[in-house]
Formats: structure tokens, C-alpha cells, sequence
């Protein structure tokens, strides 16, 4: 290709995308890039490799790859578990020139201007940046349901039918679940009969067993044996449980991989911080509690206390300031 033309590949996961800022498709190496209008990035800096970073803007529009994945609904919460790596290609006269591999460190969208633009560091920025540490705070650093909180999102999460959309609300229907005893193993009716199509019991033959574990012989030295009812499980014992107003707030909602902050919500609604792209009414989805960081909340809420890392009892005045100095 004689035209100057770039190429984009981003990969999360088992997933990818590749798109190109020229006007039609492109076909490199067997791949095809999707040609996206408004596609952008702004002048690779490499003059100090420790603070390498570009800045790729899209088109806010839903970006999908030939399985249909959608690109924008990965950055659509601050939560993403999977790092998102970018590679771009500068394709010209059938040469190929590599201009930048990273990974994205923040989305950034603007609603007025309909556009997503996601902020790219090398491998070497990344390395060499100075990260925030944890603060001596009062309230738990950790985010509900990561590796520190250790709270699972699974075990916590409840299905819900979508009953209706209006704007950032859902309206839903809590599914039936099926009943735990205080063990958490799962409940089911008492076991009953097996009948035949007559009506009839069902009945196996099982080998008669001695009080050492052999099978019991008769006088032909053969197995005897015995007629046992054939049993069935009991079906599952299901119930449907209610939440409060505020159950949710700070929560998650899960569909498809991709989670959603839940802002708040009443018994049967809740208020979601984005859209979530591709949700529709009558799609079945997983809600989770949220947490407000406090010690309270954190031991009544989940019995979680001993993750908990803040430190609820600094005093509210500096004692140096206060106590020491006069």
C-alpha cells in the first residue's frame, strides 16, 4: 500500500480489535482493520522513555470485532480486571514500522463530544511511574469484591429479570433461588419412590453385605441379594428473596463479563453510574452489594472485618498539634 496508513491492535484478554484511521478497511497479514471515522492519537513523545504515553481518541459509538465483542463496554465502568494492551503500526509502501506498544492506564469519556479517549503508557512508564500508596485512612482502601477486600462477587451476587429501562434507572424482577441450609449446602424436598409407568414401585437388586463389607453367599456359593425401593431426589426448595432500599448502593451489576457501578436503588430498581451497552428489557443479569469502606458496614453488612484496612479510631485532631505543643 503506497498510502500512509495505521493500524491499531488492542487485545483484553482471549479478545481483540484492530481498527485503522484510513477511510476503508485494511487488510494486513490476513487480519482485517476495521476503518473507524474520527479515530486519532496525538505525537508519540520518546524524549524521556519513563513518561512515553499517547492519548487514542474515539468515536464514543459502539466499536465491535468480527465475534461482536463491543471495545467501548470494557471501559464503560472504572472496573476492568484484564489489562488492555495497545499495538500501533505504521503501514506504508508494504513496510511496517511499530510507533508505540503499551497498555491503556485510564479511559476518559466526554459526553459532549461523544468521544472515548484512552490514555496509553509504555512498558517501561509503567514500570518507572510513582504510584499512590495506601493511605492512613479511616475508612477500608479496598474495593468490594478485589484481592484485598476477598469477598467473592459470586457468592454475594442474586439474578434479576429486566423489567424496564429509563435512562440510567432499571426497573426489575428478582429471580427465584433456590433455599441454603445454615451450612450453606443447598436445600431439596425429601427424597421420594420411583413408579413405573403402571404406578407401580421401582425396586434394585443389591448385594447383601456382612459386617466385615464381603457379600453374603448362599448354598450354591453365589451373591445373594435384596429388593431396595429405588429413591429420588426431591425437588430444589426455592424462594424469593426481597432487598432493601440501599442494599445496592456502591454495588455491582454484572452482565456478560462487564461490570457496572450501581449508584443506588429502591426494592425493585436500581440506578446504574453508566449505561451498560446491549442491555435490554427481559435480559436476565446478576446484581452484588455494594460497601461504603466503613468498619460498621464491613462487619454487619458481610462479616468481613478482619480485611478490613482503615483505621477507624485516628483521632480527629493532630495529638503533636493539640497535646505536645502549648
Amino acid at each position: 500500500m503506497d498510502i500512509r496508513v495505521e493500524l491499531y491492535q488492542f487485545k483484553h484478554g482471549d479478545k481483540a480489535w484492530y481498527f485503522t484511521n484510513h477511510r476503508k478497511d485494511v487488510v494486513h497479514n490476513g487480519i482485517t482493520y476495521k476503518s473507524v471515522r474520527g479515530l486519532d492519537r496525538d505525537a508519540v513523545e520518546d524524549a524521556d522513555i519513563d513518561k512515553c504515553e499517547i492519548e487514542v481518541t474515539f468515536p464514543q459509538n459502539t466499536l465491535r470485532n468480527e465475534a461482536g465483542d463491543s471495545f467501548t463496554s470494557i471501559f464503560l465502568n472504572k472496573i476492568y480486571f484484564e489489562s488492555v494492551y495497545l499495538t500501533v503500526l505504521e503501514l506504508e509502501k508494504n513496510e511496517t514500522l511499530v510507533l508505540f506498544i503499551g497498555r491503556v492506564t485510564q479511559p476518559k469519556f466526554d459526553d459532549n463530544a461523544d468521544t472515548l479517549t484512552l490514555i496509553c503508557s509504555t512498558g517501561e512508564s509503567y514500570l518507572n511511574r510513582t504510584i499512590l500508596v495506601r493511605k492512613f485512612q479511616k475508612t477500608c482502601p479496598n474495593s468490594i469484591y478485589d484481592r484485598w477486600c476477598g469477598l467473592k462477587f459470586e457468592d454475594w451476587a442474586f439474578d434479576v429479570t429486566v423489567n424496564a429501562i429509563n435512562g440510567l434507572t432499571i426497573s426489575f424482577t428478582v429471580n427465584p433461588t433456590q433455599v441454603k441450609d445454615i451450612k450453606g449446602n443447598l436445600v431439596f424436598e425429601p427424597d421420594y419412590q420411583q413408579l413405573d409407568e403402571n404406578g407401580e414401585p421401582v425396586f434394585e437388586q443389591v448385594p447383601i453385605i456382612d459386617e466385615s463389607g464381603n457379600p453374603v453367599l448362599d448354598e450354591n456359593n453365589e451373591p445373594t441379594f435384596e429388593a431396595v425401593p429405588v429413591m429420588l431426589q426431591g425437588d430444589p426448595v426455592m424462594e424469593t428473596k426481597t432487598y432493601a432500599a440501599g442494599y445496592l448502593n456502591r454495588g455491582l451489576f454484572k452482565k456478560l463479563g462487564v461490570y457496572t457501578f450501581i449508584v443506588g436503588n429502591t426494592e425493585n430498581s436500581a440506578s446504574l453510574y453508566r449505561e451498560h451497552i446491549g442491555l435490554k428489557v427481559g435480559d436476565v443479569i446478576q446484581l452484588a452489594p455494594g460497601c461504603d469502606q466503613s468498619l460498621k458496614t464491613c462487619h454487619e453488612k458481610f462479616n468481613n472485618a478482619a480485611r478490613f484496612a482503615g483505621h477507624p479510631y485516628i483521632p480527629g485532631e493532630n495529638p503533636v498539634m493539640t497535646q505536645l505543643i502549648k
